[in-house]
């Protein structure tokens, strides 16, 4: 009852303020400016796997829906006392993913609160994406080569974040028309510090040069004192991840462009053998029209432990894909991928070999 009177006592409070327009106005509030957007995107995919029996087979793979659709709110203010514009952004995950777990609660993909000026650029607070896994994301996943490039991968700890809560990130303004930055730190893990639990965090930085018609990119991700397993409660061992990413785009007039990265990761485990485990993409596109053709290749190189190859432990990943623009906003596309798996070390999961082919379409608004 108590509770309730004072629940009742705040309420009636703030309805006064309100109607009294001691704390908001109606002419602020229409001086806002902010926006509902969000991609409708669904995907037919069938796999063909190849796991070591028929029956595995049969139980991974067959015809499944992708629905990546998603929505957001995202907006800026301009304060009356301050000079730098507020902005935000609240976004949803997808809304069912085929072949891993649902993910569309509110809040899954980037969002947060922050300040951007011409002087100083862009500061962000809440969940974003790391500066060195932005490049992996795009353009080095596409087309469909994340399994390998992005997610893959055998090395121990925390090769690098996706998109991290608890984090702060500044993007520079572009200075000289050619050099920017990205600068991160943040409270990692979904088991750690994140949730109050550990004392994991991470650093991260990456720089863009354009020259011409290309631009390239360097970034660092450090993570420290990731915890992976645990034993009765007690971290069978405390990680450290260093992750280095080298790159390269380009773009030209007749149509083409293309990507190139290689990213080198190192893992020392508080008991144990260090870990070593390099990885390269590259793709390229010719649009023409309102069609575009890729092709991809990634490919994770052999698992180093202790300074000696796991033999068989690489992965790679070959994509095709044929896109054509229905309208600027929305696309059609037909892919066609090949995946080989090597080796699993220490219990590490590592998916089977898989033929995929799809159709989808996807509609940004």
């Amino acid at each position: 009852m108590d509770k309730m009177f004072k629940r009742s006592l705040l309420g009636a409070a703030v309805a006064t303020m309100l109607s009294s327009g001691a704390a908001f106005s109606v002419s602020a509030a229409e001086s806002a400016n902010y926006e509902v957007y969000g991609v409708i995107a669904l995907q037919a995919a069938y796999r063909d796997y190849d796991a070591g029996s028929k029956a595995s087979d049969d139980n991974l793979g067959g015809t499944q829906f992708n629905n990546e659709s998603r929505l957001g709110f995202r907006g800026e203010k301009d304060f009356k006392n301050i000079e730098s514009t507020f902005i935000w952004q609240i976004e949803a995950g997808y809304v069912d993913p085929s072949f891993s777990d649902p993910g569309s609660e509110w809040g899954a993909r980037d969002t947060f609160v922050g300040f951007k000026h011409d002087s100083y650029g862009t500061v962000r607070l809440g969940r974003v994406l790391s500066p060195l896994y932005e490049l992996v994301d795009w353009p080095a996943s596409n087309p469909g080569l994340g399994d390998v490039f992005d997610w893959g991968g055998a090395i121990g700890g925390t090769k690098h974040q996706d998109r991290a809560s608890n984090t702060i990130r500044w993007d520079t303004p572009t200075f000289a028309d050619s050099l920017s930055l990205n600068l991160a730190y943040g409270v990692a893990g979904k088991d750690g510090a994140q949730k109050g639990d550990g004392k994991d965090y991470w650093m991260g930085a990456a720089a863009h040069y354009k020259l011409s018609v290309f631009q390239f990119d360097l970034a660092y991700e450090g993570n420290r004192d990731v915890v992976k397993d645990k034993v009765d409660g007690v971290p069978v061992a405390v990680w450290d991840n260093d992750a280095y990413l080298f790159g390269v785009q380009g773009w030209f007039d007749n149509g083409l462009s293309f990507y190139a990265q290689y990213k080198m990761m190192e893992a020392k485990p508080s008991v144990g053998d260090k870990e070593k485990q390099n990885a390269y993409s590259a793709g390229v596109a010719y649009t023409t029209g309102d069609w575009q053709f890729k092709v991809g290749y990634a490919k994770n190189e052999e698992l180093k432990v202790g300074g000696d190859k796991l033999k068989g432990s690489d992965d790679d990943v070959l994509s095709v894909q044929a896109l054509y623009f229905v309208d600027p906003s929305a696309v059609l596309y037909a892919r066609a991928r090949t995946l080989d798996f090597g080796k699993a070390y220490d219990g590490r999961w590592k998916s089977a070999d898989y033929d995929e082919y799809s159709v989808g379409v996807e509609y940004y608004f």
